[in-house]
């Protein structure tokens, strides 16, 4: 039978063991922050990755067609590096994809899969089709194969991107693709051949900032 002491002695040992709430908020603020880092589907080191590929595909297609009187256009060969290096960057993106979302379900990841089907109609229905409705008018190669594909998907895409930024009020993704979109509207005036160094500085700049501010939301306290 416990006398009165030995209650009180429980007591104060339950007391002694107890979770500091300081302790606790920072242990949930530690295993928040690494569930961001596991399961983020657009970590630090892959857009870094997407960045690097960014600039050797704009900057091999400004190689390519600088200097051009008249301007026609970047050459087969470069358009397939370029187009091998998308593919290798959307590969590499797409395994790291499916290892975050690997039994992971809920509202979260099919806002994200939506936002990038959005993201995707943009850029396929976006310049093509005005690239399509130029040439078919007469435009000049300057325009159907210089502005309108360097500049065009930079302003079309990235405006998409500025209103989903806008509607999760996800700021660091707000400036990035406002950082691209004003690199689109500066490529859309500097001519054919300096459009494609335009939009890849600026692509190159978007990249990095999201970059850097998503390395900082995940870095620890």
């Amino acid at each position: 039978m416990q006398g009165p002491h030995d209650i009180g002695d429980t007591t104060t040992d339950s007391d002694d063991d107890g979770l500091d709430p300081r302790e606790a908020a920072r242990l949930l603020a530690k295993a928040e922050r690494d569930a961001k880092r596991q399961f983020n589907l657009s970590p630090p080191r892959i857009m870094v990755f997407g960045g690097a590929v960014i600039l050797v595909a704009y900057g091999a297609l400004w190689l390519s067609t600088r200097g051009q009187h008249p301007y026609t256009g970047p050459s087969l060969g470069v358009v397939a590096l370029v187009y091998v290096a998308v593919i290798v960057a959307i590969a590499v993106s797409v395994k790291v994809y499916r290892r975050a979302t690997a039994g992971v379900s809920g509202p979260s990841v099919r806002q994200q899969q939506l936002e990038g089907i959005a993201i995707l109609v943009s850029f396929i229905l976006g310049s093509p089709v005005i690239q399509g409705a130029m040439k078919n008018y007469g435009a000049s190669h300057a325009i159907v194969y210089g502005v309108i594909p360097a500049a065009g998907p930079l302003i079309v895409v990235g405006t998409t991107v500025l209103g989903i930024a806008a509607s999760k009020a996800d700021w660091p993704q707000f400036a990035a693709a406002l950082t691209v979109v004003t690199g689109g509207v500066v490529a859309a005036f500097v001519g054919p051949s300096a459009a494609w160094l335009a939009a890849g500085i600026a692509l190159g700049a978007g990249v990095t900032v999201y970059a850097a501010a998503t390395a900082k939301r995940l870095s620890p306290a």
